[in-house]
């Protein structure tokens, strides 16, 4: 598989027409190992049927021999083709043996001028290790010239003589062709072809990312191309033999120099890399690697180096002898930092070391205190896998670390642990740990069922304990959208509850209340009735079976439990329990992140747009921090959500695509990812596009055991069947969300974002008592104040008199909801359907001033938009409301305000320049309005438009 390479391929074709024509040409092949030097030639001998090919790989070293390279090509030409030897019909012994077969300057010549009809293409690989001898002749025949194509493909050329070198760059025509990593269009192009559907862009961007665009990485990768994906197996290495071929021909202490940086991690400091190799200076060593493009140098004050390519650093590492590894891995203790060196002294260690678990435990404390869930997960995990299989203490180390790994967001890696929490020993933190496994790994149902055993078992345990199971178990419930059980869990995470007097989870300057008996004031029963700790690494031995209570605990909990209240009351309530958390970003805490994200979720779903965006802008703009990291990509998801409510569609896509390449989300947030990409690319008019992101939301929400992903599903469909005209389809997604109380705690929070499309959708299909059931049954259970609410009711109404024929009454409720649209609540899409809608009815009730004026309101936002389906759709109501005059539509109902000008001055005979000077506009700017006046009014010329202009009596005044 050669993808690419097109222009390579050209110059290869056309050094073979110059030999067909008898013009001898050379061709030089350069590049880097694995950069695909012998696949291009070979793909390219392999479409010479008019020509006699001969190839041979030159081996490292170099045959002590003069002209052992030539010798294999003519040993090639006794047995491939033995009519053409030159001694005539080879014999069985030269068929086997080299040296029966003649060599040298004269044989190649003979060999040549045996057939005088068909040319010769004679190719040598790996020529930088090709005996100088047979590079000269091959480069004297081809000074000679005849049909002949010569390709030396070589990684370089700096083992070849003086007089090689000038041969070569003296014979005529000379081709050179210099191979690098593919392009990124090339390195696309590569994927789609090896993975056909399987290849969705952010897949493909990972892949080309990884392996740097280097052909046989990014082949090596597409093997195992699920390896790309969060939760996918181990990524696979090349082949030894294929890493040690690469290594071929290197000095063997630049040999020792790349194992020891791929023992370092890829990079370091030359000092560093001389430390671990024992050598006062290795900087000679690294000479031929940078030759060879295996790795870079940085020459600053303290030179550094790298491995160019992290999948050649992890096959190379993969390959090193269990003993070389070790050893280079003890070195490198002394060359790198205090937690460096613990990891390298971790993956030196060959059995059990409680010492150097104990080590690993107290660097876990520091960084848990530091804020580093992930890091410490880790180094648990490293402290488990030194310590005795059968020790309590081991099992509890494993379940802190997969209870670390969930609370960092790190699915990925949590569910590539789960088979080890399996063959532990029965007891509730292994439930706990199995349905934080089964979480990441998208099967909430069972997630839920394991962690309501763990907590039934914990009745009787430390309180913290009890806390962060209950919180896990209300982040299960608000993801499976149960608000009732969210706020139940929560609050026992937060038991005592506060006092009925107390109306916020905060105070009114921004001060998280402290409630709880933990944080307040010692429990009068002692620790068994306090609250839960602020987090830590307990000692964990066999008579105190704790394992780690994350921080922010207690934050997490209050948000989840304003999440859940919302759920079941609606927005408005939600956000009475979060009133006090500061608005301004410097007074955020890391541990408030989780809470920020909620109130900014909950004001999206209250219609404060403006609000929603700054809230979740913060959180994301901290979506690296440990705390952000709890809820996923949530903040992601809702604030693309408010930049394509907003109009920055834009913006909306730019955070779609950050969250999609964010490899720690939750298994569910790829599903609405994709699914709000979906609904952007419809809106522009890319139907193609928003199918294809429909359908990769699909297929990732298929294995999850749980409706949320249904729900960004089936609005995406119902978007895009908006975007295309189809009522119909709009009502089928939609309407099967509104009747499935799988999803109806779920709708009190997010309906406002498609509810007036419902509406809309439901009268125009003739339904209108079925909407109008559906804003009763939401405005009943939620905020009936809720402006968006409100705006969805009027639209209805609207919709409704407008079917009647009452237009007036239609014409008040369209103009009632666009004034609901006000600064920070605004819906530029929703706001110019509406705009078509009083055009509509403004052109049914004759007034056609107010017509054109609000159908130039909807053509000015969505072309501010880029929504080209809704731009279609005014026009096409425009044209459809325009009176008849003269068989033709009148000019003031078919064009905005700015093309009536510009048509009227094409009537005056103006040109593009003068036009331009008038209003004060650029050229271009009067080019493209040009443009949308030919296609509203179905011309082709100026002639025809001035024509026309003057005919309606726009051409008879002055400028």
């Amino acid at each position: 598989m050669c993808a690419g390479r097109l222009s390579e391929s050209r110059a290869l074709r056309a050094a073979a027409d110059s030999a067909r024509a008898g013009t001898a040409t050379v061709v030089l092949v350069q590049g880097p190992p694995g950069v695909g030097k012998t696949t291009l030639v070979r793909q390219f001998l392999a479409g010479l049927s008019d020509f006699t090919v001969l190839d041979s790989t030159a081996t490292w070293p170099p045959a002590p021999s003069d002209f052992g390279c030539l010798s294999r090509l003519l040993h090639r030409a006794a047995t491939r083709v033995p009519d053409h030897c030159p001694t005539g019909e080879p014999s069985a012994r030269a068929a086997k043996n080299l040296t029966a077969v003649p060599s040298g300057p004269r044989a190649l010549r003979e060999l040549l001028d045996t057939s005088e009809a068909a040319p010769w293409a004679l190719f040598v690989d790996d020529a930088q290790w090709a005996d100088s001898p047979s590079l000269k002749v091959l480069l004297e025949a081809a000074r000679e010239g005849g049909p002949l194509c010569l390709v030396l493909a070589a990684r370089h050329s700096h083992g070849w003589d003086e007089e090689v070198l000038r041969a070569l760059h003296t014979v005529a025509p000379l081709t050179h062709i210099g191979l690098a990593e593919l392009a990124e269009a090339e390195a696309t192009a590569l994927v789609a072809t090896a993975l056909g559907g399987l290849a969705d862009d952010v897949l493909t961007r990972r892949l080309v990312l990884r392996s740097g665009g280097h052909p046989l990485y990014l082949r090596s990768l597409l093997d195992g191309h699920g390896t790309a994906r969060p939760g996918g197996p181990s990524r696979p290495a090349l082949p030894a033999s294929v890493v040690r071929r690469q290594l071929t021909g290197l000095p063997s202490e630049g040999v020792a120099a790349l194992e020891a940086l791929a023992v370092l991690g890829g990079s370091a400091t030359v000092p560093a890399l001389s430390t671990v190799l024992g050598a006062l200076d290795c900087a000679s060593a690294l000479d031929p690697l940078v030759h060879e493009e295996f790795i870079t140098r940085t020459d600053a004050q303290v030179p550094t180096v790298a491995i160019r390519h992290g999948v050649f650093r992890d096959a190379l590492y993969d390959t090193l002898p269990a003993a070389r590894r070790r050893a280079l891995h003890v070195a490198a203790v002394d060359a790198v930092d205090e937690r460096q060196g613990l990891a390298h002294r971790v993956a030196a260690a060959e059995t059990v070391d409680v010492h150097l678990a104990a080590d690993l435990l107290e660097t876990a404390t520091r960084e848990l205190a530091e804020g580093g869930l992930l890091h410490a997960a880790r180094t648990l995990l490293s402290a488990a896998s030194l310590s005795h299989a059968d020790d309590h203490r081991t099992d509890h180390l494993l379940y802190g670390a997969v209870r670390l790994l969930f609370w960092a967001g790190a699915d990925a890696e949590l569910a590539r642990h789960g088979h080890a929490v399996v063959t532990r020993r029965p007891c509730p933190w292994r439930d706990e740990a199995l349905g934080l496994a089964e979480f990441a790994a998208g099967r909430l149902t069972s997630a839920r069922r394991l962690l309501d055993q763990a907590q039934e078992s914990l009745r009787a345990a430390h309180p913290g304990q009890r806390a962060v199971v209950r919180t896990e178990l209300a982040l299960v419930h608000a993801i499976l959208g149960q608000g009732e059980a969210t706020r139940r869990h929560a609050d026992q995470a937060l038991n005592p509850a506060p006092p009925a007097d107390e109306a916020g989870l905060y105070d009114s300057v921004g001060r998280r209340r402290e409630t709880d008996l933990a944080v307040a004031r010692s429990a009068p029963g002692g620790a068994a009735d306090a609250g839960p700790p602020p987090g830590g690494v307990p000692d964990v031995c066999a008579q105190a079976p704790h394992v780690v209570v994350p921080p922010g605990l207690r934050q997490a909990a209050r948000a989840l439990a304003a999440y859940g209240t919302a759920l079941r009351h609606g927005p408005g309530a939600g956000l009475d329990l979060l009133a006090g958390l500061p608005e301004d970003a410097d007074r955020i805490g890391e541990e408030d992140l989780p809470a920020l994200t909620v109130r900014g979720i909950l004001r999206l779903a209250d219609a404060q747009l403006s609000s929603a965006t700054t809230d979740l802008t913060m959180v994301t703009a901290r979506r690296r921090s440990t705390a952000a990291r709890l809820l996923g990509t949530s903040a992601s998801v809702h604030l693309a959500m408010c930049h394509l409510l907003g109009g920055d569609w834009n913006r909306a896509a730019r955070e779609v695509a950050t969250a999609l390449d964010d490899e720690q989300g939750r298994c569910f947030d790829a599903p609405a990812l994709w699914s709000l990409r979906s609904v952007l690319d419809a809106f522009r008019g890319d139907d193609t596009a928003a199918e294809a992101a429909l359908r990769q939301a699909q297929h990732l929400a298929r294995p999850l055991d749980f409706g949320g992903p249904q729900y960004h599903t089936a609005m995406a469909r119902a978007m895009r069947a908006r975007a295309r005209g189809d009522h119909r389809g709009v009502v089928d997604a939609l309407q099967m969300l509104a009747e499935r109380s799988a999803h109806s705690e779920r709708v009190r929070i997010v309906s406002m974002s498609w509810l007036p499309f419902l509406a809309e959708s439901l009268v125009s299909c003739g339904l209108a008592d079925l909407a109008r059931a559906a804003m009763e049954e939401l405005t009943s259970t939620g905020d009936a104040s809720n402006p968006h609410l409100r705006v969805a009711d009027a639209w209805l109404d609207g919709r409704t008199a407008e079917a009647s024929g009452v237009h007036e009454d239609a014409l008040g409720r369209y103009t009632e909801a666009v004034g609901l649209l006000g600064p920070g609540r605004d819906i530029p899409l929703v706001r110019g359907l509406l705009e078509i809608s009083r055009g509509r009815v403004s052109a049914a009730l004759g007034r056609a001033g107010s017509a054109t004026a609000h159908f130039d309101s909807a053509e000015d936002l969505f072309t501010r938009l880029g929504a080209r389906p809704f731009l279609e759709e005014c026009r096409a109501e425009r044209r459809a409301c325009a009176p008849e005059r003269g068989g033709a539509p009148a000019l003031d109902h078919l064009l905005t305000g700015r093309e009536r000008e510009v048509a009227r001055l094409v009537g005056l005979g103006c040109t593009n320049r003068e036009i331009a000077d008038e209003l004060t506009l650029s050229v271009k700017t009067i080019e493209y309005h040009l443009r949308s006046v030919f296609v509203k009014l179905g011309m082709r010329s100026r002639r025809e438009l001035r024509r026309r202009v003057q005919e309606a009596g726009g051409g008879d005044g002055h400028r």
